[in-house]
């Protein structure tokens, strides 16, 4: 006799293997997901800075981006800093750490200007912490405006 499927032992079997595997990952994924914030609040920051680099260039009129505690946001300077979209919020567990970008006095908070011509008004270096005290830093050349991670 030639019967064609699967039987229910080996249906049993495949599915002790998937949960024996499953737990065996489940406690992996709490020790990744903290540094998976940092690298996906790193590239959110990154993004927003890069958005306001080629508005700058785009408009020709001054963009820049204003950093809060958890938060950034990007900032048109038309006749004072008006915002643009919504603010881009960092993940959980996640916060700017060091910022050594002059404070607005307008805004009250550190500032990052890109000018019409793709330079910065200062140079400067943001730092992003996850809860487990790992660390990525974005530097800025001022004369280029060229953003980098570290």
């Amino acid at each position: 006799m030639n019967h064609k499927g699967i039987t229910l032992i080996e249906l049993v079997i495949v599915m002790v293997i998937i949960a024996i595997g499953a737990v065996l990952l489940v406690p992996n994924i709490g020790a990744w997901l903290p540094n998976y914030r940092l690298r996906s609040g790193t590239r959110d920051v990154v993004s927003t800075l890069r958005m306001a680099q080629m508005k700058a260039v785009s408009t020709n009129m001054p963009y820049g981006v204003g950093f809060d505690a958890n938060a950034c946001q990007l900032y048109r300077s038309s006749g004072g800093l008006i915002p643009e979209g919504s603010p881009v919020n960092l993940p959980s567990g996640v916060q700017f750490n060091n910022n050594t970008f002059p404070v607005d006095g307008a805004l009250g908070k550190p500032f990052a200007q890109f000018n019409p011509n793709s330079s910065m008004a200062s140079g400067g270096i943001i730092t992003l912490q996850n809860p487990k005290g790992t660390e990525r830093q974005i530097t800025f050349n001022p004369s280029t405006g060229r953003v980098n991670v570290n």
